[in-house]
């Protein structure tokens, strides 16, 4: 948009600018930079008493001439808005106009309405429309984008003059969305005349955030007008009920299965003690396995039931890096054994606190990095790392090099029962997530296929409120979660 200093004529004789001359009713005209008339209307002329034909060069007072130039500045930063001049018709009187003005960048010229000065009205619309609490994009018919207020590119993330001029879907682009979405929001604006879409996206602090585009065609300015409005609380809300149904369902059938499992696991454990002391040993060894399965289908019985019910433990300071620690000594000589590495990063806070349950936490890490040591096939690094963000929240980030992670799948991975593995059972990244929010905080994912996932922990330094509990004594083991 730089090239408003150039002063160049541009022709504007062309029949398209005629036309819409001669379907404008209001007063308007075409000018250059230097404030030279390129064309206008007979209503115009009319009102600026000079001849259509002649196309002069309006001549300003001193005190105009730096309102034009602040205008153009304007311009280059805004694309439209308001300016009020002298214009000299001799040497000793001067007539005032005021401009509504939109820049051309491809003409390098300005379109200009003239505005009557015992009106005042459209300039305070203007200022409304600048200062109304929800985004508003306006296009023409073709979708191409005539202006947007101060709250949409605050939303929307960019400024006007870089959108200004460019089809809805440019806007479109900084966002994610189904590709049926966007086919079905166009079809629906040109069928029916209205239409809506829900993107989403990023921000600076990898929190996901959502808004809603409702547009709407207006037939008698002949321009379609967009509304935008951030969702994302409204969204993530839904997201909880959602996953908190599936944990009412969760908790309703491990009611009743809980008890029916367990007895029957009693009466196994029994016999196998017997059978310990009576059997040869060649059958011992198959002793062994059964003991080590039951075992296993006692853990997922106990972390069922944790996620199925709300539980009351004992928070103490809990020092983060040292947990950090016993888990990566604890679980490296698994990662060794399929050619993985973990490694520790950003000691230099390792003294920092949170109030947490020491061993829940303990019990999250261990599931995170052993689902990463799992998709690691061809080996590599883990990394885990730790910082402290400007928001006072600490942040953990536990990186691996594996195969990454699908789109559509990223949304349900903390779903209890939903996994990508043959065997798994779909308890271990949901129990990670209510751990997570146990201690007021939130998980995030980043994946690309090929390359890696990243997940991204957010826990506060201290808590809002106290944590009350009923039994200090808590699971002692850390079971894994396959």
């Amino acid at each position: 948009m730089g090239r408003i200093g150039d002063c160049k004529m541009v022709k504007t004789e062309s029949p398209i600018f005629q036309d819409l001359f001669q379907t404008v009713n209001d007063p308007f005209l075409i000018l250059n930079t230097s404030c030279q008339i390129e064309s206008l209307n007979d209503q115009a002329a009319q009102l600026l008493n000079i001849n259509e034909n002649e196309k002069p060069t309006l001549k300003l007072d001193k005190h105009s001439e730096k309102r034009w130039a602040n205008f153009l500045q304007n311009l280059l930063r805004d694309s439209g808005g308001f300016c009020t001049l002298n214009i000299m018709v001799n040497e000793e009187v001067c007539q005032e106009i005021k401009l509504l003005g939109y820049y051309n960048n491809h003409r390098n010229l300005i379109f200009a309405r003239l505005v009557p000065l015992d009106q005042p009205k459209v300039e305070h619309l203007y200022s409304l429309f600048n200062d109304i609490s929800y985004g508003i994009i306006v296009s023409d018919l073709n979708g191409r984008i005539v202006d947007m207020n101060n709250i949409a590119q605050t939303l929307v993330d960019c400024a006007k003059w870089q959108v200004i001029h460019c089809p809805m879907e440019k806007v479109f682009e900084r966002f994610t969305a189904k590709h049926e979405s966007k086919l079905q929001y166009f079809t629906d604006l040109i069928n029916k005349g209205q239409a809506s879409i829900e993107c989403q996206k990023r921000n600076n602090n990898c929190e996901e955030t959502y808004l809603k585009f409702e547009s709407k065609i207006n037939y008698c300015m002949n321009l379609i007008i967009t509304t935008v409005t951030d969702v994302t609380e409204k969204v993530i809300l839904k997201q909880k009920v959602e996953h908190q149904n599936s944990l009412n369902s969760l908790g309703q059938m491990a009611a009743s299965i809980a008890h029916e499992i367990r007895n029957p696991m009693t009466t196994l454990k029994g016999f196998i003690d017997l059978l310990k002391q009576i059997s040869p040993d060649d059958g011992q060894r198959y002793i062994q396995v059964i003991d080590s399965e039951l075992q296993r289908m006692e853990s997922i019985l106990t972390e069922f039931l944790y996620l199925s019910k709300p539980v009351n433990r004992h928070y103490e300071e809990v020092m983060l890096a040292e947990v950090i620690e016993e888990v990566t000594e604890l679980m490296q000589p698994h990662a060794l054994l399929h050619n993985v590495m973990l490694v520790f990063e950003n000691y230099d806070i390792y003294m920092t606190k949170i109030m947490g349950n020491r061993n829940r936490i303990k019990q999250m890490l261990i599931n995170l990095i052993k689902n990463a040591i799992e998709v690691m096939q061809n080996g590599g690094t883990i990394t885990i790392s730790m910082k402290i963000l400007q928001t006072g929240k600490l942040e953990i980030a536990i990186r691996d090099e594996g195969i990454g992670i699908a789109k559509d799948d990223l949304k349900n991975l903390f779903i209890p029962f939903f996994t990508t593995k043959t065997a798994g059972t779909g308890l271990g990244l949901a129990l990670v997530k209510k751990v997570v929010e146990e201690h007021y905080g939130k998980i995030n994912v980043e994946s690309t296929l090929g390359e890696g996932t990243t997940f991204i922990i957010q826990l506060p330094m201290n808590h809002e409120e106290p944590i009350y509990c009923e039994n200090k004594e808590d699971l002692i083991g850390c079971s894994i979660i396959h």
